[in-house]
């Protein structure tokens, strides 16, 4: 009887020395799965920025009046590759500042869709959409308005960039999610109209944080 006492106790004992090895080496696992958890999602972002900027085509497509947003979606196009289209109106906007001022603000104040001379037949073959114009009465200029409601950019990511004098992208990021409801949105560049043409240096530093330079 003795001995059998014995004998159960020393199995008991190694079930014992079994259990804790193997809580132990749970515990390493679950420590393991854990820090793997926490570097998972930082390289699933740059995943898909990498995939954003390696897959599908670019879209430049911008406004520009006095020259400065042609220049800038210029800039862009130097780091992203891609195509550009400018969006032009039917009829022209009047060359003198001030009368342009004016038309502007009586087209936002009537809700204008000024009739536009552009057309995007192929939009479909675009991933990435840049969207530039100037700020005009704190949003983008009308034209866009009649685009947006006419072309779908629903699956696709699109990053503004503006011009102003001040205002910065006043309510336009605003105004663009709501006009796109169904894209993605990643962070955009605005730049003084008198300033674009020392912004080089902010541009390349704006896209190699998006990750869409096309040098990656």
């Amino acid at each position: 009887m003795t001995k059998k006492i014995a004998k159960f106790a020393i199995h008991a004992r190694k079930f014992d020395e079994a259990r804790a090895e193997f809580s132990r080496r749970a515990v390493l696992k679950g420590l393991a799965l854990g820090a793997v958890a926490a570097v998972v999602p930082v390289l699933g972002t740059q995943s898909v920025f990498a995939a954003e900027a390696g897959g599908g085509k670019v879209l430049i497509l911008y406004f520009s009046h006095s020259g400065n947003t042609r220049r800038l979606a210029g800039m862009i196009h130097e780091r992203v590759g891609g195509d550009m289209v400018e969006l032009k109106t039917v009829k022209p906007y009047p060359e003198d500042y001030d009368a342009v001022v004016d038309a502007a603000k009586q087209e936002q104040q009537a809700g204008a869709r000024p009739e536009i001379a552009t057309e995007l037949s192929n939009l479909g073959d675009y991933d990435t959409v840049f969207i530039g114009y100037p700020n005009w009465w704190g949003t983008l200029p009308m034209p866009f308005f009649t685009l947006l409601e006419r072309y779908d950019l629903g699956g696709k990511t699109v990053i503004p960039f503006c011009t102003h004098e001040g205002s910065r992208f006043g309510r336009s990021e605003t105004d663009l999610k709501k006009l796109c409801p169904k894209a993605r949105f990643l962070e955009g560049f605005e730049v003084r109209g008198s300033r674009v043409g020392s912004a080089g240096e902010d541009v390349a530093e704006w896209i190699n944080g998006l990750g869409l330079s096309k040098s990656r």
